[in-house]
């Protein structure tokens, strides 16, 4: 799991192109594939393609030590298939508190929400399950998962590369988001007494 989180920033940020590019692409074709054919044909397919070229692959180094071209330790297969894919169980039991502790968490907040616990954070909840509902009649969450994949392949490098004209653009909408929110409050003189008994 460590080598796991120790690669994804690497991968998100471009630093080895062909590794990033196999991850994102693979991912972005299954993805769309999804758009247009059933989860299973999708996968039977994945599997179907796998197979075949690690068929090719065997085939074609079978050939080469036939030949006496390779040696058979030059099976580029061999790294790979000697890989462990089994999880320890110290694993899965050192992680299960902290995926139960989420979802406790997640119900309570639900409960919070819907039986109107805060009445702010419930209109601010409604507001948002609304504007959600918008946002689903525009696309569907397959869409939006694409779009979240090609972002996060993306908006981390462009970040990187333009780190200091980012901060700026952000400085200066935050200052004007705050000046936004401060007339809004002084507007609206019931919210202000809300918002400083919270």
């Amino acid at each position: 799991m460590s080598g796991l989180t120790s690669l994804s920033p690497s991968i998100f940020y471009w630093s080895d192109p062909v590794q990033s590019g196999a991850v994102f692409g693979s991912v972005l074709v299954f993805m769309v594939s999804l758009c247009y054919n059933s989860l299973i044909t999708v996968v039977s397919y994945t599997f179907l393609t796998i197979l075949l070229m690690i068929l090719l692959i065997k085939l074609y180094t079978y050939v080469m030590v036939t030949l006496k071209k390779a040696d058979l330790a030059s099976d580029p297969l061999n790294t790979i298939s000697n890989l462990s894919l089994s999880i320890p169980t110290q694993t899965i039991s050192d992680m299960s508190p902290c995926i139960a502790g989420n979802i406790n968490s997640f119900t309570n907040d639900l409960r919070h929400l819907f039986f109107i616990e805060s009445l702010v954070d419930s209109i601010k909840f409604g507001l948002s399950l609304w504007c959600l509902t918008y946002i689903g009649s525009w696309f569907n969450a397959l869409t939006l998962i694409i779009l979240s994949w090609v972002g996060a392949f993306t908006i981390p490098k462009l970040y990187n590369d333009n780190q200091k004209q980012v901060d700026q653009m952000v400085a200066k909408m935050n200052s004007q988001v705050e000046k936004m929110k401060e007339k809004i409050m002084s507007t609206i003189p019931g919210l202000k007494k809300v918002e400083k008994e919270d």
